[in-house]
């Protein structure tokens, strides 16, 4: 296949010449087997611990809508799937200890979703009745992800503003749905206004580490990016960002939104760079080879044979 001179962001008159790590790559689609490594990395690595193989399945599809709501920031592998592990970092304890699947796998699609219905893909939000009504019916935390729905209402379309309408609508059957749903979950109308996640999960000293490591630069480009920003962005991480430290879980959340707020800032800008652009595309084709062979030392190592 032949490759165009430039690449989209870079100065028009340096031409672009792909290595032969790229021209091998293109011609094999290892694009696919990358990320195909980053994901069974996470399975096996991060979410190898449950007690059924489902779970790590579940877990992991999480992590997937978390870099599809990612993947359009950037438009580049190398950072989407390095902002994706460092999230999957923070949740990799509170998420495998207390078996918070379904509640993590639907964060995750939220993301997706909501990030599609601010990229022009409004379409999106007509599964977010039954997603809530879904995450009601197994956990009380549900009303995670309509919170974070919510923020978006302020994200102005004033192109088409019934996409705004549609979206109050969808928010309000999803409400609705999950509250009824919480209440036929629990039979009970006080506990249905439980919304705190069955039992506590606090993190631990690693787990604040890891969490300062994502958390810290997220604030910090929340404080330096603030006035280009978009609302949806901004109040969705100060929000989730005074949660995080209450609960492990929590924590997981706040990686998530972190992770997008990464990727819609200072990764953008840097991706974006004529100077680091070049740079990135060429590593991007080797970085691919490297994560099949940690995956490959992976599945070694879920046998026995490596160590």
């Amino acid at each position: 296949m032949a490759s165009n001179p430039s690449i989209a962001g870079t100065d028009p008159g340096i031409a672009y010449i792909p290595g032969p790590v790229e021209r091998m790559g293109r011609k094999l689609k290892v694009e696919y087997l990358g990320m195909a490594s980053v994901y069974s990395i996470i399975a096996l690595l991060y979410f190898g611990d449950f007690l059924f193989w489902y779970q790590t399945i579940l877990a992991t599809l999480g992590a997937f809508f978390l870099f599809l709501g990612l993947k359009k920031k950037t438009e580049d592998h190398v950072i989407g799937s390095l902002v994706l592990l460092a999230a999957v970092s923070v949740a990799q304890g509170p998420v495998v200890q207390s078996n918070w699947v379904v509640p993590y796998l639907l964060f995750g699609f939220t993301i997706f979703v909501m990030e599609g219905y601010r990229e022009r893909r409004p379409t999106r939000i007509y599964a977010l009745p039954a997603v809530f009504l879904g995450w009601s019916l197994v956990d009380s935390s549900w009303w995670l992800g309509a919170v974070f729905s919510c923020m978006y209402l302020a994200f102005p379309r004033a192109e088409k503003p019934h996409f705004r309408r549609h979206l109050s609508y969808m928010l309000i059957a999803g409400f609705l749905l999950a509250f009824i749903g919480h209440i036929l979950a629990d039979r009970s109308i006080f506990c249905a206004s439980q919304f705190f996640p069955r039992g506590r999960v606090p993190p631990d000293r690693i787990e604040l580490e890891v969490l300062a490591a994502i958390g810290i630069p997220a604030l910090l480009c929340l404080a330096s990016y603030w006035k280009k920003l978009m609302a949806p962005h901004r109040w969705n991480t100060l929000f989730f960002a005074c949660l995080a430290v209450w609960d492990g879980r929590f924590a997981a959340v706040f990686a998530m939104v972190a992770a997008v707020l990464l990727c819609a800032t200072v990764f953008r800008d840097s991706v974006d760079s004529p100077t680091l652009r070049p740079f990135f595309k060429h590593f991007e084709w080797h970085y691919f080879w490297y994560v099949f062979a940690v995956a490959v030392w992976a599945y070694l190592s879920r046998w026995g044979i490596a160590f």
